[in-house]
């Protein structure tokens, strides 16, 4: 199920797709879900509630009970006028308690609703935020991030609504028409009767139109934060757009994507004029000939006083504009709901990676790594097969071959990126899928080859390998990376934002961070993954040494093209087509004239071709 709504986002609203994903998440999951949250603040929810309600009916059905009395009290008063106060000023003062009630009532529900509502979605937005960060990367490298967060923004605009909407009208509608048929059966039950046959057909119109607009909502939403995807990779992406002069083609690309958006949208729309169409005629049938027909009936045959009519006309009128506000409220209601069903079903997501029940944090001592016969896939790709690799404790070790030889994935493996498919990892003997994640990670350094910077300071983004480090040590790390040199030439120096995705850093400037962040990590293993690349000779000159001192008593992996600089490593694995095909020394395997020395033979200006 789960790959057929992963399946609608690229094919943009199959059918079937859609109906599939529908049926996946349902009200019941939908509701227990939000439940979860509101039952963090069950007293103010349960005082809105009852405030609320009390206040409406109150307000709708006593007020109508008021004029009855008042009317009658002048109908029927014969003496002289200015004696009738001791008749009026009852339900006058009535009248004038029931204004302040309901006033400080509404007031208090917008206090305590101002309190609870951005709590609520505060705790969902956390919640949904914490689900998806601890997805593996390949989860994030399968979508847009500008989908994701509109899934997050999209619930809890859409749970807010759905609760306000609950609270004012939906609840407190239906409890008042059940309160006023209670009070016209006092009346006449005919009215009583009337209004009780009302409100079940004019609800039985509102939620069969309504609940269509859930469908359809859905599908508007999945076409929405599908295009906003689209449209956040343009931006994200807009040096290539500028790069190709591909402003048309862009624009061209989110029309498709737009159009289909709108269509959804429509069909939505649409649903809620048509149940609209269908209330009016209802109205003018039940309203002005049911109930002023009933009316003038029992008054002609002298059943009910002249207050009394004025208090059915009354409380009819109020219900009936109480549930036509329902009946308006309902599509934007299932609407909600419709986008709380899309957005929901990144929680149903599983997490690939994560703690198995009892895991352990990683002791590690010496840093010795082995695979056990490991096997891993990439889809039908079988890139290991029962592999076997040990890499001592403290040994440095170079990884080579062609792109796509299994490199990046065996160091991907050991930092429990991916699932394997069979066999184990070790780190002096600790299965790394029966250890934390926090301990494994905590305990490795990664340089990666592009690194990624946060939209944050320079000092935040190297900080960022040891939050808790003090300046001194920040500041010794930049040194040490040879970033402090770079930064001091900036107007705000380390107050600097470094641009999305540090865009705003030359791919140099952007090694150094993250060399500067391991270091900071000061973790017993250490892996470089072409972690000097992008540097010119003179500054990888100066940061060779300080990568020597770091490699100092840990265990390293050094994945690299330049062969140059993997020459005084202890030991190379050469890889091929996901299998170790040779290991030894540099000179080793130079002197055994297999890949490697072919590699070394044909490597141009110091780098291996491609």
């Amino acid at each position: 199920m789960n790959l057929w709504c992963k399946f609608v986002n690229l094919q943009l609203l199959d059918t079937r797709s859609i109906m599939l994903c529908l049926k996946m998440v349902s009200y019941k999951e939908l509701i227990s879900f939000i439940w979860r949250f509101i039952r963090l603040q069950k007293s103010s929810f349960f005082f809105i509630f009852f405030i609320d309600c009390f206040a409406w009916s109150l307000d709708a059905l006593l007020w109508p009970y008021i004029l009855h009395i008042v009317i009658d009290i002048f109908t029927r008063f014969e003496g002289d006028r200015l004696m009738a106060w001791e008749m009026l000023k009852w339900p006058i003062i009535a009248g004038i308690g029931l204004v302040i009630y309901v006033e400080t009532a509404s007031r208090t529900m917008g206090f305590l609703m101002a309190r609870a509502i951005p709590k609520l979605t505060a705790d969902i937005r956390m919640e949904m935020f914490d689900h998806l960060e601890h997805h593996s990367p390949h989860y994030f490298n399968e979508r847009f991030g500008g989908t994701l967060a509109n899934k997050i923004t999209d619930m809890t605009t859409q749970v807010e609504s759905i609760v306000r909407e609950l609270f004012w009208p939906i609840v407190p509608a239906i409890a008042t028409c059940l309160l006023g048929v209670v009070f016209l059966w006092f009346v006449n039950p005919l009215f009583s009767w009337i209004l009780l046959i009302w409100t079940i057909v004019h609800m039985a119109i509102c939620f069969k139109f309504a609940r269509p607009v859930d469908e359809y909502e859905h599908r508007h939403a999945e076409a929405r934060s599908t295009l906003l995807g689209k449209i956040v990779d343009s931006f994200t992406n807009n040096f290539a757009v500028n790069l190709f002069y591909r402003f048309s083609h862009e624009k061209k690309g989110i029309t498709h994507y737009q159009k289909i958006e709108q269509e959804t949208y429509t069909k939505a729309r649409l649903y809620v004029v048509k149940m609209q169409c269908f209330l009016s005629l209802f109205y003018f049938f039940g309203v002005v000939l049911g109930v002023f027909g009933s009316l003038l009936y029992v008054w002609i045959q002298g059943q009910i006083t002249t207050g009394q009519v004025v208090q059915v006309f009354t409380t009819m009128w109020s219900l009936s504009m109480i549930l036509w506000t329902v009946g308006t409220t309902l599509p934007g209601f299932f609407q909600s709901f419709g986008i709380v069903k899309q957005a929901y079903s990144v929680m149903r997501d599983p997490q690939d990676i994560q703690d198995k029940p009892g895991a352990i944090p990683l002791q590690i001592r010496s840093g010795e790594i082995i695979f056990d016969n490991v096997s891993f896939h990439y889809g039908e790709n079988k890139l290991f097969q029962n592999k076997h690799a040990q890499i001592g404790g403290g040994e440095k070790v170079g990884l080579v071959g062609f792109t796509g030889a299994g490199k990046s994935s065996f160091v991907n493996l050991i930092l429990r990126f991916f699932p394997l498919y069979h066999g184990k990892i070790l780190i002096d003997g600790q299965d790394v899928a029966t250890v934390t994640l926090e301990s494994l990670r905590r305990q490795i350094a990664l340089i990666p080859q592009d690194p990624i910077l946060f939209h944050r300071t320079l000092w935040e983004n190297i900080a960022y390998g040891n939050p808790e480090a003090s300046d001194d040590e920040i500041l010794l790390a930049s040194k040490m990376a040879h970033c402090d040199e770079f930064i001091q030439r900036i107007p705000k120096k380390y107050e600097a934002r470094v641009g999305e995705r540090g865009t705003k850093l030359s791919g140099g400037e952007k090694q150094r961070i993250a060399i500067a962040r391991a270091i900071l990590v000061d973790a017993p293993i250490l892996i470089l993954d072409e972690a000097t690349s992008a540097l010119d000779s003179v500054t990888e000159a100066y940061i060779q040494d300080s990568l020597k001192e770091l490699m100092q008593n840990r265990t390293t992996i050094v994945i690299a093209h330049r062969l140059s600089t993997l020459s005084r490593m202890d030991r190379l694995l050469v890889f091929d087509k996901g299998k170790i095909v040779e290991e030894g020394s540099h000179d080793d395997l130079l002197v055994k004239g297999g890949l490697y020395a072919r590699m070394w033979n044909m490597q141009v200006g110091g780098f291996l071709p491609s």
